[in-house]
């Protein structure tokens, strides 16, 4: 057995590699031997530090999680300097969802997710999380009429920029630039009415 922080060096180096395999050519043409070759070390290691392709992309997906969450922190610690919901939301759409690395590895990892229900509560830990520091504001801001709209504009919000990212990487885009983040902050100043 591997000395605990041997292992989490090893895993480290391993997921180092794979991330830029995915980056440059996707999960697709991802095989064992290009990690390993990658990584730069025997394909005996890479499999016993993290097992198959399978157990491989979990653990890419737990490393994206993970950064996900960290930048959740980071836009949680910026809100202690009194952050309204409109810069939180523009701090959403820049560092979470901007962030094209990120995207990029979400968009290519999202197929397996259905592979590991824990990944899926995470990530729906996180996005949950993340409506709900939305939603804080939102109330904060004496915007919205009650929990449940607040709730029902956090969603719209982090649907549109999530769902932008994923339309950027093929190439759809609107004409503005700006168009996700007007929408995001006309959703922030409506009344509310259906």
């Amino acid at each position: 057995m591997a000395r605990p922080k041997m292992e989490t060096e090893r895993k480290a180096q391993i997921l180092d590699a794979l991330e830029r395999i995915v980056l440059r050519d996707g999960l697709a043409k991802l095989t064992l031997a290009k990690v390993a070759e990658e990584a730069g070390l025997p394909r005996s290691l890479l499999r016993y530090f993290a097992g198959n392709k399978i157990d491989l992309v979990l653990l890419l997906f737990d490393r994206m999680i993970e950064r996900g969450e960290a930048k959740l922190e980071q836009l949680e610690q910026v809100k202690q300097g009194s952050l309204s919901a409109r810069q939180l939301v523009d701090l959403v759409l820049d560092e979470l969802l901007g962030d094209e690395d990120l995207s990029l590895m979400v968009d290519e990892l999202w197929p397996y997710a259905a592979l590991d229900e824990r990944i899926q509560e995470r990530l729906r830990g996180l996005y949950q999380r993340l409506c709900h520091e939305l939603s804080n504001l939102m109330a904060a801001d004496g915007i919205g009429n009650s929990d449940q709209d607040r709730e029902r504009r956090a969603y719209g919000i982090v649907s549109m920029g999530f769902g932008a990212t994923f339309f950027a990487d093929i190439g759809f885009m609107p004409s503005d630039p700006k168009a996700v983040r007007k929408a995001a902050h006309q959703l922030l100043l409506s009344d509310g009415t259906d």
